[in-house]
C-alpha cells in the first residue's frame, strides 16, 4: 500500500525523534501539544509549515528532509544541482562550480537555511581556489556552519561536518597546521555526535586529512594513530576509499620516525592498493619512496 504524503512525513518525524531520544512530550514542548505530535506522526494531518519548521529545528535537521520523499519531484532538480556541484569539486573544476552557483542563485533555488548553507559552503571553496582570498573564504565557511549550528543542542548534520572539513583543508593548504588540526578534531567530534551516520566516507576523509596535517606538524605518532583509525573504518565497512592514501601516509610517518621496516610494509600495501585501483601515477610515487628506503 502506498503511503500518503502525511504518513511519509509523520514516519520521518517519528524516526528522527527516536534517534534524538526525545519523547513526544519533549518534542512538543514550545511547539504544541503531545496530542498534536501524535497525530502528525500517525500521518493523520500534515503540519503547518511553521510547525514543521519548529520540529525540524528542534531535531536539528533540514525541513526539506521531511518533504524529500513525500514531494520527490520538486526536490529532484535541486538534488541534481548539488550532485553536479560536488562532482565538479571532486574534479577541481572550480570555475564550473562558480558558474553553476551564479546561474542557480538567480533562479533562487537555495531557499531553506540548509540549502543556502550548501551555497555558502561552495562559495567559500571557490573564493579560496579561484581568487586565493583566504580571509573571505574562511568567513563564508564559518557563516555557512553557523547558519544551522546555532547552539550546542542542535543535532549535527553531515553537511556541517563537511564544512568544517573544508575549513581544515584550507588551513592545511596555507600551512596553518595547528588551526587545521583543531578544525579536523572539531569536525570529528561533531561527526560522532550525529544520530544517524549515512556516509562513512566522510569519517575516513576526516581521519586522512587530520593525519596529513599532523604529519606536516611533525606529530608523527598521533598521525599514525589517525591513519589506523581510518584504515579500521575502511576494513570494517569494506570500503577501499582512501585506503591506499592512508597506508601511504602511515608509511611517511614511519619513515620520519626511522622505523624503516614498518615504513616499507605500509608503502608496499599502499602500492598494491594503487595497483588494484589502476592509479599508475600513485604507484610511481610509492616506488620512489620504496627505492629511497633501500640501503
Amino acid at each position: 500500500m502506498q503511503l500518503s504524503k502525511a504518513q511519509i512525513i509523520g514516519k520521518n518525524i517519528k524516526k528522527l525523534r527516536k534517534q534524538a531520544q526525545l519523547t513526544q512530550v519533549e518534542l512538543a514542548d514550545g511547539i504544541g501539544t503531545q496530542a498534536q505530535i501524535s497525530k502528525i506522526e500517525k500521518g493523520l494531518v500534515i503540519p503547518l509549515s511553521t510547525t514543521l519548521y519548529e520540529i525540524a529545528e528542534k531535531l536539528g535537521v533540514d525541513i526539506h528532509g521531511f518533504f524529500e520523499q513525500a514531494y520527490e519531484p520538486q526536490s529532484n532538480y535541486l538534488k541534481e544541482v548539488k550532485y553536479q556541484i560536488r562532482k565538479e569539486i571532486r574534479n577541481r573544476h572550480y570555475e564550473e562550480v562558480e558558474r553553476i552557483l551564479n546561474f542557480e542563485g538567480k533562479n533562487n533555488i537555495f531557499q531553506s537555511d540548509y540549502d543556502y548553507q550548501f551555497c555558502l559552503w561552495h562559495k567559500g571553496i571557490i573564493e579560496f581556489y579561484i581568487y586565493h582570498n583566504t580571509e573571505k573564504s574562511i568567513a563564508f565557511l564559518e557563516e555557512a556552519f553557523k547558519l544551522t549550528n546555532k547552539d550546542k543542542e542542535t543535532v549535527t548534520t553531515l553537511q556541517e561536518v563537511e564544512i568544517l572539513n573544508s575549513i581544515a583543508i584550507i588551513y592545511n593548504e596555507i600551512q596553518q597546521y595547528h588551526s587545521s588540526i583543531q578544525k579536523y578534531k572539531q569536525a570529528i567530534r561533531h561527526f560522532r555526535e550525529m544520530m544517524e551516520i549515512t556516509d562513512r566516507r566522510v569519517e575516513i576523509r576526516l581521519y586522512y586529512g587530520l593525519a596529513k596535517s599532523l604529519f606536516k606538524n611533525q606529530s608523527y605518532d598521533e598521525s599514525i594513530d589517525y591513519c589506523k583509525k581510518g584504515i579500521n573504518v575502511c576494513i570494517n565497512e569494506e570500503i577501499l576509499y582512501l585506503l591506499g592514501e592512508l597506508y601511504y601516509e602511515q608509511g611517511q610517518n614511519y619513515q620520519a620516525l626511522k622505523k624503516i621496516q614498518l615504513a616499507h610494509n605500509a608503502y608496499s600495501t599502499a602500492r598494491q592498493l594503487f595497483q588494484i585501483g589502476r592509479r599508475p601515477a600513485f604507484v610511481e610515487v610509492v616506488d620512489e619512496k620504496l627505492t629511497a628506503l633501500d640501503p
